[in-house]
């Protein structure tokens, strides 16, 4: 297995780009927001999302400052998701780190992830592109649903079940479900704002997308099994979405993008953290 900065080479100069872009993006104008911005931006994990976005608009044209606003439209996104998350489920640590709302506290965590929704949403609306605004607009509402639906199948499991099957959804459909609107909702999100960002057609679009979903589904399952939950629904399931997700790049013609889209592909089924 490759390692995850050998893979994204073809676009390590694009993603450099990118960072000086999204830290200069998410200054805050006051205190104390702004330490927690610069928090967020200390803390975060792979960069998958925006890896995907740069992605998949390489893999149709050049990357270009709307491929950047939208790659930072989704990591926006997605953290404020992470900081709400974290206070519903009373989680203390984060990628081995205080959570926002470990390091200063409830309020202040929801205070910030609220910053983060509303500054994407002015993004959207100055990047005056419909089709990325339906786009991450209707992931948003996807994923509140899907957080919530986990939270409703917690609930109704009693407490000498959950310490057994670590808060498990006992019906695969049901998982399925919760883990697309979650996770793989976002990736297939990333990689159409990609493509969306370029000269792609519908056709590309709709063909990047669907990548994109089993490659959310993917990682998320590969994510229980490391974190030892859903494990055995997660593991069943696994390679069914391995194969799903290569298969859905069948239709692109050879590049270093499509093999950079593969290998990260086979670093998200075999990570090990």
């Amino acid at each position: 297995m490759k390692k995850l900065n050998d893979i994204i080479s073809p676009i390590s100069n694009e993603l450099q780009q990118f960072e000086a872009f999204f830290d200069q993006t998410m200054k805050a104008e006051t205190e104390p927001m702004d330490s927690i911005m610069r928090y967020v931006r200390e803390t975060r994990g792979k960069r998958l999302r925006p890896i995907l976005v740069l992605l998949s608009a390489k893999l149709f044209g050049e990357i270009n400052q709307q491929t950047f606003s939208g790659a930072t439209i989704v990591e926006m996104i997605h953290s404020a998701t992470l900081i709400h998350d974290d206070v519903v489920d009373d989680d203390d640590i984060r990628r081995g780190q205080s959570s926002v709302k470990a390091r200063w506290d409830n309020s202040t965590a929801v205070l910030a992830g609220d910053y983060l929704l509303a500054k994407a949403m002015l993004m959207l609306v100055q990047l005056g592109d419909f089709g990325i605004m339906q786009e991450m607009l209707h992931t948003a509402a996807s994923m509140s649903e899907g957080e919530l639906l986990q939270n409703q199948v917690i609930e109704n499991i009693d407490a000498i079940a959950l310490q057994a099957q670590h808060n498990l959804p006992t019906d695969i459909n049901q998982y399925l479900d919760i883990i697309t609107r979650k996770t793989a909702m976002l990736m297939r999100s990333c990689c159409a704002v990609g493509a969306l960002s370029t000269n792609a057609s519908s056709k590309q679009v709709k063909e990047i997308s669907d990548f994109g979903l089993n490659f959310g589904l993917l990682f998320q399952l590969r994510d229980d099994i490391l974190d030892n939950e859903n494990v055995e629904m997660a593991q069943a399931l696994l390679p069914s979405y391995y194969e799903k997700t290569l298969k859905a790049l069948e239709g692109f013609a050879p590049s270093e993008i499509t093999t950079a889209l593969r290998d990260l592909t086979v670093f998200c089924a075999e990570r090990e953290g």
